[in-house]
């Protein structure tokens, strides 16, 4: 089973989604620096569908993969909700396949920190390049290195909710040899008069910016730009806890 099929009702009632509305907010202004004006977008391990619903909502034709079939659920049930048509596809990142070619890939969060190893990196990035056009755009981002041996770490025990429905806690250690973080999460959902217990753990790999680039380069991406903030596009600083890339696939 996926870690995101039973976590899957605690994301959607915590604070995760929020960061999902601050990218689809600040896409427009990165796709204008680079003179990008997409129809289609691939939205690659979209959750439960708060960045797809909202590029949507902004007039993009838009279709949605994620490996959780609970979060997909959500997902659809956030678009009918809304009001949006968004195709939504049970898709692996590590192995994507479309008949059709995108103007723009996304890929958010720490979705590609959950794939371990570089193997697995670099076919979702050759992945990427084959699911856009020609001149389209690929923006993503991860956590970085010292996002997850000290960032996550300077919280070893956090309560994420707590509310009169759901609590959440997690518990973080971090592998230095392996550069392998663990989120240790042990949630309660109120379900009528009783309380249903879930466990799960989530590794997440970081990865240096070397790793990442000649994962990139194998996929014959073209790095336009290297972010520690994707609002200020701002340069990256050793001590930041993310990494945005913009990438292009160049005609020829």
């Amino acid at each position: 089973m996926s870690v995101y099929e039973r976590f899957a009702r605690l994301y959607t009632k915590g604070p995760y989604p929020q960061y999902s509305e601050r990218m689809a907010e600040i896409t427009s202004s990165v796709l204008e620096r680079f003179g990008a004006r997409p129809r289609a977008i691939l939205d690659v391990a979209c959750g439960e569908g708060t960045f797809a619903v909202a590029m949507a909502k902004k007039g993009f034709h838009v279709t949605g993969v994620d490996r959780s079939s609970q979060m997909l659920k959500f997902a659809r049930e956030r678009a009918e909700r809304e009001n949006v048509q968004v195709e939504f596809f049970l898709q692996d990142m590590r192995s994507l396949s479309f008949g059709e070619k995108f103007d723009l890939v996304t890929c958010w969060y720490d979705s590609l920190n959950y794939l371990l190893e570089s193997r697995d990196l670099e076919s979702t990035f050759v992945g990427v390049y084959d699911a856009l056009r020609a001149d389209g755009i690929f923006i993503f981002d991860m956590n970085t290195i010292y996002g997850l041996a000290v960032g996550w770490q300077r919280h070893p025990s956090l309560v994420q909710q707590d509310t009169p429905e759901i609590f959440e806690v997690h518990r973080h250690e971090y592998d230095f040899e392996r550069n392998l973080a663990t989120a240790i999460i042990t949630g309660f959902v109120k379900e009528r008069n009783k309380w249903v217990r879930i466990d799960e753990k989530h590794y997440e790999r970081g990865y240096s910016l070397g790793d990442i680039r000649e994962c990139l380069r194998k996929s014959r991406l073209k790095e336009l730009s290297c972010w520690g903030n994707l609002q200020d596009m701002s340069e990256l600083e050793p001590h930041s806890g993310r990494v945005y890339f913009v990438m292009k696939k160049e005609k020829g």
